[in-house]
């Protein structure tokens, strides 16, 4: 494997599907015991049950990241069970599929509290402990949308482009702790999530959703979506020693892809 996680406490969010379930179980393949976080428990079993086969410790808070009081929980939950935390992994978000001149603001707030917000509150929670210990590893995910705009994506673009900015700035207020802050933007992935915009934006540009998938697939010069481990490969790199002097960055993962 080249490196190890073994001793390391990675907590999760969005842990229930997609990307987010593919990094906490690539972590604790790693070595790494996992809390995973998330508003859908029964996903969250299911999670739990695969690192459990890894043989490695794992706990399940159901939580949602917009909602402060649930993450501080969440998070005291954790340094109660793992006493430390060393990993935070910032997964959870959602999308959505209208312009900006038929976009609910009720849409807007929704999408900018989960991805956005929730990534400052979770950051915000975990960091204390990560100052405490001089030591921490926070990956956000952000998207390939932050940096290159999309059709009936508004809200979701801006929150990832506010991500990888919180990343930055994260990354500079926190190097004097030895706490490396990090982003991915990754391209299309094959997730629940990317299916739904398929089904829900096709009809924004005139097309069938296998139609829609077809035009992202011919963008991509690798001729392929990403598989959700991919990215769990990705993340696992970036919080092992082997990338102690990579921080403040928000690095694409999209197969060459760069115009939607």
């Amino acid at each position: 494997m080249g490196y190890s996680l073994e001793g390391k406490v990675a907590f999760v969010t969005g842990a229930a599907q997609g990307i987010g379930k593919a990094i906490a179980v690539t972590l604790a393949q790693y070595g790494a015991d996992i809390v995973a976080a998330d508003m859908k428990q029964e996903g969250l079993k299911v999670t739990a049950e695969e690192i459990k086969k890894i043989g490695r410790r794992v706990i399940i808070k159901k939580m949602d990241v917009s909602v402060a009081s649930e993450v501080k929980e969440a998070v005291q939950e954790a340094m109660s069970k793992f006493a430390k935390i060393d990993i935070l992994v910032n997964a959870a978000g959602i999308v959505n599929a209208a312009k900006i001149s038929d976009l609910e603001e009720s849409t807007w707030d929704r999408v900018m509290d989960t991805n956005a917000k929730g990534v400052f509150l979770c950051c915000r929670e975990v960091s204390k402990s990560m100052i405490s210990n001089n030591y921490g590893k926070i990956v956000n995910i952000s998207s390939q949308g932050a940096k290159i705009g999309e059709v009936g994506n508004g809200a979701y673009c801006c929150s990832k482009a506010a991500v990888s900015m919180l990343t930055q700035v994260l990354g500079l207020e926190l190097a004097p702790h030895n706490i490396n802050v990090n982003a991915i933007c990754p391209g299309p992935t094959d997730t629940e999530l990317m299916q739904s915009v398929f089904r829900e934006r096709a009809p924004l540009a005139g097309l069938t959703p296998e139609a829609y998938k077809a035009q992202w697939v011919k963008n991509v010069p690798l001729n392929r979506i990403a598989r959700p481990e991919e990215m769990g490969e990705f993340v696992a790199f970036l919080v092992s020693d082997k990338a102690e002097y990579i921080t403040g960055v928000s690095l694409t993962i999209a197969g060459g892809m760069t115009t939607i």
